[in-house]
Parts: structure tokens; sequence; C-alpha cells
């Protein structure tokens, strides 16, 4: 279970330098008892925001003392020193790996010392906007991160500078650190795909129809509409959730060794955000969360884990196994 613990804002609006809120930061001990209660294992990736703010950085480290956390590195460069920005921030300049290394690296790095401060050393990483790869994965290798949660299987945005992971599926990989220096990095996917197999192939007929022309057919939602194929992503705030066990289960017999599910701490509660805006709105996700937890704990095969821990599992499996490529990280 991982949260991507950052800054609410209203998403229809500009990307917040300074007007934002992380109130709802403090609320997130009663969705960790709602993760203890089913014996899940959350990794809360918190950036900047969060933990330059007195009260949320202390909510931060409180969770941190619970057996069942783990406190992994987000980042959102728009509101993360040093800052560049002297207008409105550009779409393509909020994912990071657009940016050049200096600035990449020294981001990075003013987010990291955070934790420190806070005595925190976190070693799993999500980037914003789910952008990583480059400079990313060298910093995280030099500062002994184990795991990096960005990819989103099979999915491409149409957004300037977006990052593309339409060829990336849901096996995780272990980036081997260059010459030898650094830690290893696995690359631990998110889990999304579709209701029906194989997942390649209809990724490939989604992007093409999602990203040219045929997108004014609406050929994607006919298709939705008559069950014939439907994008399945293990996001609380999309999707529907009966979807989700017969995904499950599908994972399952892939023989997946870490299946991943994720939502963002602003959608926990009411708030600016695109999701829960009202209460309703906010019960709604609550119940799926409950929903899908219980399931989870009636299937065969699923143990609980942080994202570290899955990365450590993945680290004993390697040294296990005949040897076999490792991607380089570039």
């Amino acid at each position: 279970m991982t949260v991507d613990t950052e800054e609410a804002w209203d998403w229809g609006g500009p990307f917040p330098t300074t007007q934002y809120s992380v109130e709802h930061i403090r609320r997130l001990a009663s969705f960790q008892s709602v993760c203890d209660r089913h014996g899940m294992r959350p990794t809360y990736f918190a950036n900047y925001a969060v933990m330059a703010d007195d009260q949320a950085r202390s909510a931060m480290c409180e969770l941190s003392q619970r057996p069942n956390v783990e406190i992994g590195m987000h980042i959102h460069p728009w509101n993360t020193p040093p800052f560049v920005e002297t207008a409105t921030v550009l779409p393509r300049n909020t994912y990071l790996h657009t940016r050049p290394d200096a600035e990449v690296q020294a981001k990075l790095a003013s987010t990291y010392e955070t934790f420190l401060k806070a005595g925190l050393r976190p070693r799993s990483f999500r980037g914003g906007r789910y952008s990583t790869g480059g400079g990313i994965h060298r910093f995280l290798q030099d500062f002994g991160f184990v795991a990096d949660c960005s990819i989103v299987p099979y999915t491409r945005w149409g957004e300037d500078g977006s990052p593309d992971f339409s060829r990336d599926g849901l096996m995780p990989y272990r980036l081997a650190a260059p010459g030898g220096s650094g830690s290893p990095l696995w690359a631990i996917p998110q889990s999304a795909g579709f209701t029906r197999a194989p997942f390649r192939l209809w990724a490939g007929l989604h992007n093409a129809v999602e990203h040219t022309a045929l997108s004014r057919l609406r050929l994607i939602g006919a298709a939705d509409r008559i069950g014939l194929v439907r994008r399945v992503w293990l996001n609380f705030e999309m999707g529907s959730v009966s979807d989700w066990i017969p995904f499950l289960k599908r994972l399952r017999q892939m023989q997946l060794p870490v299946v991943t599910l994720t939502v963002h701490s602003s959608s926990l509660f009411v708030g600016p955000g695109p999701y829960t805006r009202t209460v309703g709105a906010e019960r709604v996700i609550a119940e799926r969360i409950e929903r899908v937890f219980a399931a989870i704990g009636d299937l065969d095969g699923f143990l609980p884990a942080t994202v570290a821990e899955a990365a450590d599992h993945l680290e004993r499996l390697h040294a296990q196994a005949l040897p076999q490529l490792d991607r380089r990280s570039s």
C-alpha cells in the first residue's frame, strides 16, 4: 500500500509554489489505523512541502514510530528548493526528469535533507507526476535507496515532458549501479493493466486509439461500456473496485512478486483535490479501501509489505537465482 503524501491543492489550477495546504497530513493517523486493522503495511512517500512544515513533519515522525509504517521520499519540483520558477509553472517543468541535472540533484538533496533533519532516512522513492530515470536514479543509488515505485505500466500521457511507460510491464526489475558504485535499485511498478490478457496487446491498442485521431471515435469508452476491455489501475481514486479482485487474482496467476496499491494523501479527506471535494466522495474512497483491504485478507498468496521490504525481498530472490541481466541506470 503506497500513499503519495503531499500538499493539497486544486489540480485544475496552477501548480502551487506557495499557496497550498498540508493540514490533512495530521489526519493520516486515522488512515493508518484502518491499515493496522487489516494488517496492511503502507509506505508514505512524503515530499518537501510536508517535511518542511512543522506540524506535518511531526505527524510523519509520529507515523514512522508505528510498526507497520515506512516513510519514503516524494518530490514536487515546483515547490522544492532551489526555486527557479519566476512565473506560472509550465507543465513540462513539473517533471523533474526534464530539468538540468544540477537542478535535479539539488532539489533531491534539499528534500532528502529535510528527512535527515527529522531523524528519518528514506529508502524508497516515488517521483512527483511519476517522473523518474536518469539523474534521479543516480541520486537514489548514491544515497542508498533500494526502490523506485514511480512506473505506471502500459501508460503514457500526452502532456509535454510527461514520462512514457507504454513499454513498461508489471514485473519489477533491478537497476545495477553504474561502475559498481552505489546500491542496486529495484524499479517496482505500480499495478496497472487491463481486464483482459494479454496486457501488452491491449495497451498497444489503447495507446494507439487514445493518442491518435481515432480518439475522436471514443472507442475506449465504447469498449468499456460493452465490457470488452477496461483499464485497471490499483489506485483508489479511479476505476471500478469490482474489477480489482479478478485483477488481483490474475496478477497472482502471473506469479508477480509484488503488487502495489496506491492513493494520494489529499484524496483520503475532503479538500480541494479532484477526488474528494465532498464528504460523500471521501466516504466512497474510504469504503473502497475497506472493501479491498478485506478482500485481500481473504485471498491466498498475498503478504503485506512496505516498498523497501518488497525491494529487500526481491534482492534476496535475485541473490538466490542464476545470474541474470540487470538493467543499467541511464
